[in-house]
């Protein structure tokens, strides 16, 4: 779908990937709303973005996601497209998982984007149509020990999101997934849990970067299909 002069909403734009996609789509001529939790930050990158949209929003919080949603809307009168993107990991054993911690998970990775999605959708089908993307892992198709919650949150998220892509292609809604691989930002850091001897590793800054997967945003809602890979090793995975 078109990207200049239409109305997109970025969740977690505050950084990494959020911030690459809402600065790549501002630069083709969009307008983007920016959902996070921190004010300050989505305060400061609406200043360098013309006609973006702050809104503060913790994507766990299923009311703020709607009223986010309806902010949107009546500032801009419309919403065109909505990127996924907020996200958490956690690391623990199976034999140690929190399940207070295994719910925020699955409340930030895989319901707050469904909530989000229930919110677009009735908007974008009075419009005609819209662009819903939504960020997953690579993860969805590997078995990685100590992160059995990330990895289960992102295959529940990818059903979730093949079976939306069906049941909204009579409405012109495309519903597409990006899977990342190890992307150069500061998810490592900030994932939740402890995992016993430190879990697996990786080297984030050695990742791609959040301007490669927001370009595979992009391309996705220039040319509407169902999955993006950042290499051939995941779509091999995939089966695809």
């Amino acid at each position: 779908m078109q990207i200049k002069d239409h109305v997109f909403i970025v969740t977690g734009a505050s950084s990494g990937i959020g911030l690459s996609t809402a600065t790549a789509l501002s630069d083709r001529g969009a307008r983007v709303a920016l959902l996070a939790r921190s004010a300050a930050a989505l305060k400061e990158l609406a200043g360098r973005l013309p006609g973006s949209f702050p809104v503060t929003a913790d994507m766990t919080q299923f009311e703020q996601v709607r009223e986010a949603v309806r902010a949107v809307h009546r500032h801009y009168g419309r919403v065109d497209g909505l990127v996924n993107n907020a996200g958490r990991s956690y690391a623990a054993a199976v034999e140690e998982i929190d399940p207070g911690l295994f719910e925020e998970i699955f409340r930030l990775n895989v319901l707050g984007p469904i909530v989000a999605m229930q919110a677009v959708i009735p908007l974008m089908r009075a419009q005609g149509g819209g662009s819903i993307v939504n960020i997953n892992s690579g993860t969805a198709f590997m078995t990685v020990p100590q992160y059995s919650v990330y990895s289960s949150s992102k295959r529940a998220l990818l059903g979730f999101s093949l079976t939306a892509r069906a049941e909204l292609e009579k409405d012109r809604i495309v519903v597409s997934e990006i899977y990342p691989f190890i992307t150069a930002t500061n998810f490592g850091r900030n994932r939740m849990g402890n995992p016993a001897g430190g879990g697996p590793s990786a080297n984030y800054a050695e990742g791609d970067t959040p301007e490669f997967v927001a370009g595979l945003v992009l391309q996705a809602i220039d040319e509407g299909h169902a999955q993006y890979f950042a290499n051939d090793r995941l779509r091999e995975m995939a089966g695809v």
